[in-house]
This record gives structure tokens, C-alpha cells and sequence, in this order.
């Protein structure tokens, strides 16, 4: 099993630290093609679809073998607005964690606050040895060098993003999914498919899944829309959301847009929380932004055997 996109995010009212671990146990079976109300593909959008699936399949057994070695920059902006909390109410993750995390409850000098991170971040993987480290380079503007750096976001951390389409997409946890194609976009002259992928009524346990752009021509993925239901244990962000008398409305996007030796990698992932009132009023709480620059490849090789 290769390695896994993971997103921690801290809840609110002193409720737990949470991770999305876009993982699946692996079981080798293809799923039904579904047939859903909301869209109803005749047979020409299901012998579309089965080609394109086949193509993602052999894309993530690319990305999972391949052997990789950059660096990048990781430019992290982070904006919070905690004016409709009490101090009591808000924590933070610490600079060291666990798997799991602990919060922290802290003081806010400021209601609303906003701080950058600039990180050099490398990632190597031979085989089963996989390596990633960030350098901390700036914070805020100013320099810093801080070496094997932690992330140091409040609200959001996400880490090995690169492999966010294996959860989704490789031949193993297929089987957890069903699929639906729902439209489709042009490219720089490359034709898209948009596809839809829920998890199976059969499944169980909590595992990642979304809207999913894919290139037609080779089945690599171009950007990824993740459900915010498909994140587990958001009772502590509900909670706020009856605190707001509002609705909870997470965004969870992730976007490839480099590639090397026909592997994609991430270019900007955005997360947001927000709450919508019942008149439509949006207050955005917390929004994390990482863009992915200035990549330098040393190895990035895919020749495998299937």
C-alpha cells in the first residue's frame, strides 16, 4: 500500500484534533457502474467511462511505484477570523504532535489574524523508504531558518497531498467506490472527464471521496474536490455551526497542476470552513491556502512492470 494524503484539522469547542486519512484496506474487486436520479448515463457515457477508470488505475500504479526525488517551495497562507468565539472556546494545535494531536488553549491578542509560512519541502521515496521534511524559510515576511521544520497552521495541515488519487482511483479502492460521469472540461486542448465518486452502500468505515477532474488521454488526475462528508468526526465543527445558528460548509480542494514523466503533482490545495445563514450570509472562519512552487526534480522515475 503506498503512502497516504493525510488532512488534520482542529475542531472547535475543545473537541478533538481529527485526521482524514485518504486510506482504504485493499480489496481487489471493481464496482458496479451506478446508476443514480441525479445523472443516468446511457450505454455510450458507460463504455466512456470504463476506459477511463482502467487509465486512472494504471496512472496510480505509476504513482505508487514511481521512485521520487524533489524539492519545492511550500508557500502556506493561513486567515482566521475568531470574533464570533470566546477565548474559552479556542484552541490550536501544538508545535508537536502525535498522530493524533492534543490542542492547546491559547489567548488571541487579535480577532482576526492571518500568518504565512514559507517551508523548503523535500520528498524522496525508493521503493518503501519514503522521506519528507520541510525547512522553515520565512514566517510572516521575515526570515527564519529552522531546520526539519513542523507545520505550524492553526486550522488545517495537510500532508503527502501528492497521493490524494490513490484513495480514490487505484485498482484496490475502486472497489469502495461508485462512479458517475457528471461532465466534462478542454484543457489547454486535452479533454477532462469530471467524475463523481461516492462510496458504495456496502462500504464501511469513513474513507475520502469526491469530484475528481481526470485526463481523458492518460488518467491522470488534474484536480481533486473532496466531500466534506467523507471527513470523519465533525461534531465539533457542527457544534459551532449550531453555536452560529448557521450550517457547516467545508471546501477541501486539492489541484495538480505540474507534471514530470507523466506524474502529477500538487500545485495548490485550498481549505475552508465557513457557515451559511439561513438568508445566505457566509462567514468564512478559517481558510488555509498552500501552493506548491518552483519544483527542482532529481528522480522521478515510473518503468514498472504490470
Amino acid at each position: 500500500m503506498g503512502p497516504n494524503a493525510e488532512r488534520l484539522f482542529a475542531s472547535s469547542l475543545l473537541g478533538p484534533v481529527f485526521a482524514l486519512l485518504i486510506s482504504h484496506p485493499l480489496i481487489p474487486f471493481r464496482p458496479e457502474m451506478p446508476n443514480s436520479p441525479g445523472f443516468s448515463p446511457g450505454p455510450a457515457e458507460e463504455v466512456r467511462l470504463s476506459p477511463i477508470l482502467n487509465k486512472a488505475i494504471r496512472y496510480c500504479r505509476r504513482l505508487e511505484r514511481a521512485a521520487l526525488d524533489f524539492v519545492c517551495l511550500e508557500e502556506i497562507s493561513e486567515k482566521i477570523d475568531y470574533s464570533r468565539d470566546r477565548e474559552d472556546e479556542i484552541a490550536i494545535m501544538p508545535r508537536t504532535m502525535g498522530e493524533r494531536g492534543i490542542q492547546t488553549q491559547i489567548k488571541i491578542s487579535k480577532r482576526k489574524q492571518e500568518n504565512t509560512y514559507l517551508y523548503d519541502f523535500q520528498f524522496t521515496r525508493k521503493g518503501e523508504l519514503k522521506r519528507e521534511n520541510r525547512n522553515l524559510l520565512e514566517k510572516n515576511g521575515k526570515p527564519a531558518k529552522e531546520k526539519d521544520a513542523p507545520l505550524e497552521t492553526s486550522v488545517f495541515q495537510v500532508r503527502n497531498v501528492l497521493f490524494g488519487p490513490l484513495g480514490l482511483l487505484s485498482e484496490n479502492w475502486q472497489g469502495y467506490h461508485d462512479y458517475q460521469l457528471v461532465g466534462e472540461e478542454e484543457v489547454q486542448g486535452e479533454k477532462i472527464a469530471i467524475i463523481d465518486a461516492a462510496p458504495k452502500k456496502t462500504s464501511t468505515g469513513t474513507h475520502g471521496y469526491g469530484r475528481i477532474w481526470v485526463k481523458e488521454a492518460d488518467g491522470s488526475v488534474l484536480k481533486i474536490e473532496w466531500k466534506p462528508e467523507s471527513v470523519p468526526d465533525l461534531n465539533g465543527l457542527e457544534m459551532r455551526a449550531k453555536k452560529y445558528g448557521s450550517e457547516l460548509s467545508v471546501t477541501l480542494v486539492t489541484e495538480y497542476g505540474f507534471e514530470k514523466n507523466g506524474i502529477r503533482f500538487p500545485s495548490r490545495d485550498t481549505s475552508e470552513e465557513a457557515y451559511l445563514k439561513p438568508d445566505g450570509t457566509k462567514f468564512i472562519r478559517s481558510r488555509t491556502s498552500v501552493v506548491y512552487r518552483d519544483y527542482k526534480f532529481f528522480t522521478v522515475e515510473t518503468d514498472i512492470k504490470y
